[in-house]
C-alpha cells in the first residue's frame, strides 16, 4: 500500500509499504480521509517520547472496513468508521472507572508508537476496538466531515471538564482548529455568550465568519484581560478555556475568570516552555478552580458524531484544504504556516 513515512525528523516520505497484517481482535480500514493534527506537525518537526521512528502518523481517520477479524462481532465488512487513538488499557482502575484517557498504563497510541491514518489501510490495535474508539459514521455524514470527529471528541472532554452549562458566559482563547469547534460547541451546550481572543485578527475575523462567536478581541495581556471585564460586567468568564500551546495565555486565563469558574488548559505547552507562575490567591479568595483536559473518551467520540449529523457542528466549515497522500508535505505547510484551518489527506486521491 501507498503510505505517508516520516523517516526521521523533518524527513516524509510518500512510499509503497507492506499492508498491515489483520488481527483476530481488529479489523482491516480502508482510509478514506484523515485530518492533520497539530501534534502530527510536532511529531515531524521536533519529536514526541511517545512516537518512534520511522512512523505513519495521523489519528483523525474515516474509512471502511474491508475485513473483519475472527474476534469482532459489532461490526460488518463495508462499515463506514471513524477510528480515534484510544490508548487505554482497558483493564486499570481509571479505564474501569470510565477514565481510559488518564490510563496509567498505556498503550501505543494511534500515529504515536502505531501506525497512523496517512495511509491506504490500517489496522488500529486491539485495545482502540475494545475500548469504543472505532465507531459507526452516520449515513448523512461524509468521510471528511466525520475526520473532524476526533478533534471534536477532545473538545468536548475539555467542556466537560470544565462543567460548561447552560448561560454559562465562555472564554476562548485561540482561533485555532480547536478554538473554533470550542465556540461551536459552547453554543450547542448553551452557553449564552462566547468570546473568542487571538492574537491575530485575520484569523479572528475569519473564525467570526464561520462560527460566530458573539465578540472577538484581537491582542494579549492587559488589553485583552480589561476588553474581557467590560464583556462581563467586570466579573470574567464562567469558564476560560485556553485553547493556545502559552504560558502566558494560561496565566492570564487566571484574571479573566468569574468567581467560582473554570479554567481548561485545552492546549498543552511546548516541553521546552512547560512552567507557569500564577496568583495562588486568585484561586484562592474566588473559589475558581483549573482542569487540564487530554484526548477523549470512546463515548465523546459518538457523541461527536451525532453532533455533527445533527448538524449542530458544521464539521465542512473546518475543511479548508484538501490533499492527496502524495502532496502531504504540502499539506503540513498549509497547516503550519496557518493557511488552513483543518487540512485532510485523502489516501486515493
Amino acid at each position: 500500500m501507498k503510505a505517508a513515512v516520516i523517516e526521521k525528523l523533518g524527513v516524509i516520505n510518500v512510499c509503497e509499504v507492506p499492508k498491515p497484517e489483520l488481527l483476530p481482535g481488529s479489523m482491516l480500514i480502508r482510509v478514506e480521509a484523515c485530518a492533520i493534527c497539530g501534534s502530527d506537525i510536532r511529531i515531524f518537526r521536533k519529536g514526541d517520547p511517545r512516537a518512534t521512528f520511522p512512523r505513519i502518523v495521523g489519528h483523525e481517520i474515516a474509512g471502511v472496513i474491508e475485513k473483519m477479524g475472527s474476534k469482532v462481532k459489532k461490526f460488518h465488512v463495508g462499515d463506514r468508521v471513524t477510528v480515534a487513538p484510544g490508548h487505554g488499557c482497558g483493564k486499570c482502575k481509571y479505564c474501569l472507572n470510565g477514565m481510559g484517557n488518564v490510563c496509567i498504563n498505556p498503550q501505543p497510541s494511534i500515529g504515536y508508537a502505531s501506525s497512523g491514518g496517512f495511509a491506504q489501510y490500517i489496522v488500529p490495535p486491539v485495545n482502540v476496538v475494545e475500548n469504543g474508539f472505532v465507531n459507526i459514521v452516520p449515513d448523512n455524514v461524509t468521510f471528511e466531515e466525520a475526520s473532524m470527529a476526533e478533534l471534536l471528541a477532545c473538545c468536548i472532554n475539555g467542556q466537560e471538564r470544565a462543567g460548561l452549562g447552560q448561560g454559562d458566559t465562555v472564554l476562548i482563547i485561540g482561533a485555532g482548529p480547536a478554538g473554533c469547534m470550542h465556540v461551536e460547541l459552547a453554543r450547542a451546550r448553551g452557553a449564552s455568550k462566547v468570546i473568542l481572543t487571538q492574537r491575530s485578527m485575520p484569523r479572528l475575523l475569519l473564525a467570526k465568519e464561520k462560527f460566530k462567536p458573539d465578540v472577538i478581541i484581537a491582542g494579549e495581556g492587559e488589553e485583552v484581560i480589561k476588553r474581557v471585564k467590560e464583556e462581563t460586567d467586570g466579573l470574567g468568564a464562567d469558564v476560560v478555556i485556553v485553547a493556545a500551546p502559552s504560558p502566558q495565555a494560561q496565566e492570564a486565563a487566571f484574571s479573566m475568570v468569574a468567581p467560582r469558574g473554570r479554567v481548561n488548559f485545552f492546549g498543552g505547552l511546548p516541553k521546552d516552555n512547560k512552567m507557569i507562575t500564577i496568583d495562588a490567591n486568585i484561586i484562592h479568595y474566588t473559589e475558581c478552580s483549573a482542569t487540564g483536559a487530554s484526548s477523549s473518551l470512546g463515548r465523546q467520540n459518538r457523541e461527536a458524531l451525532d453532533l455533527i449529523s445533527q448538524g449542530l457542528i458544521n464539521a465542512k466549515e473546518y475543511i479548508t484544504h484538501r490533499f492527496s497522500l502524495d502532496h502531504v508535505l504540502m499539506a503540513f505547510t498549509a497547516v503550519e504556516n496557518k493557511e488552513a484551518i483543518k487540512a485532510v489527506i485523502f489516501p486515493w486521491m
